[in-house]
């Protein structure tokens, strides 16, 4: 099984670790009589480049390393590559990628749509006009393409789909791009969560908190939490608890994640440690 991600630039999803959970992955997988129906499993992690065109050509290479795929994480990449699995007989088990891309008869889609879980939360809530906020990076890019996309195919008004970086300039020009549009309720976020690090989005609320967007004017909601368990249960987030205007703002992020009601993802890397079966000197409040 071939694993495609931007590992090798991407500081926040190298701390993923690929090589240790895929490892993972194919041990319980090849223990179990069940699962692995007499084959015996591997892994190879294949680094995908972080953009865009070149992230295409090096899904070529797959073919030669793998006999099926998970990933990839951009979404502008998931047609070439769900057309390419298609060609090789290979399974593509790919999050990132929405259901029904043309011609992927191989595509299996493990997780709901994100737009089809928005839209269940912003129908529930009626909440209709949406904002989109993107890192600047091909990745972020495409997924609020792909989010906004979705959205206005399931009847909501996207008015707004902007990049932010790290500069506190760019930061506030794309909200107040966002207070200019009319009626906006919901702001997306297409960057790495700030409980993992991502310093884009720290930036983006700490902006909000100063043009008075968090007083429940705006709810933020993080666009990445979607596609995993993000621990929510007795975790302290340091950067929460070290930054009170963070603080502040984060009161008007409405987080949607994966429920893990048996173990958060901290709890069953630690039983793992103790198992032994991932490297003792990992750090579960690290990953």
């Amino acid at each position: 099984v071939g694993v495609l991600g931007p590992w090798g630039c991407d500081p926040v999803l190298a701390r993923a670790l690929p090589e240790v959970a895929s490892r993972l992955a194919v041990s319980r997988l090849n223990r179990d009589p069940a699962l692995s129906a007499g084959y015996w499993w591997d892994a190879a992690v294949l680094p995908e480049p972080c953009g865009t065109p070149q992230a295409v050509v090096g899904a070529l290479s797959a073919e030669r390393y793998a006999s099926g795929l998970v990933g990839p994480v951009n979404p502008a990449v998931c047609g070439a590559t769900a057309l390419l699995a298609a060609a090789w007989n290979k399974p593509l088990v790919a999050w990132a990628c929405a259901e029904g891309t043309g011609g992927a008869t191989t595509l299996v889609n493990p997780l709901p749509e994100p737009a089809a879980i928005l839209h269940a939360v912003l129908k529930f809530f009626r909440w209709a006009h949406v904002a989109v906020v993107a890192a600047p990076q091909d990745m972020w890019l495409e997924a609020a393409e792909e989010v906004a996309k979705g959205l206005r195919a399931r009847g909501l008004p996207v008015t707004v789909v902007t990049a932010a970086g790290e500069d506190e300039e760019e930061a506030e020009e794309a909200l107040r791009r966002v207070q200019r549009a009319d009626g906006v309720r919901v702001v997306v976020m297409c960057m790495h969560s700030v409980l993992l690090g991502g310093r884009e989005q720290r930036v983006l609320l700490e902006k909000a908190e100063d043009l008075g967007m968090t007083d429940g004017t705006f709810v933020f909601i993080p666009y990445d939490a979607l596609s995993f368990a993000l621990p929510y249960r007795r975790v302290p987030y340091p950067v929460l608890a070290n930054n009170t205007k963070l603080r502040l703002a984060y009161d008007a992020v409405l987080t949607i994640t994966i429920d893990s009601p048996e173990l958060s993802f901290h709890e069953a890397l630690e039983e793992a440690k103790e198992a032994y079966e991932v490297p003792a000197h990992v750090d579960p409040a690290q990953v």
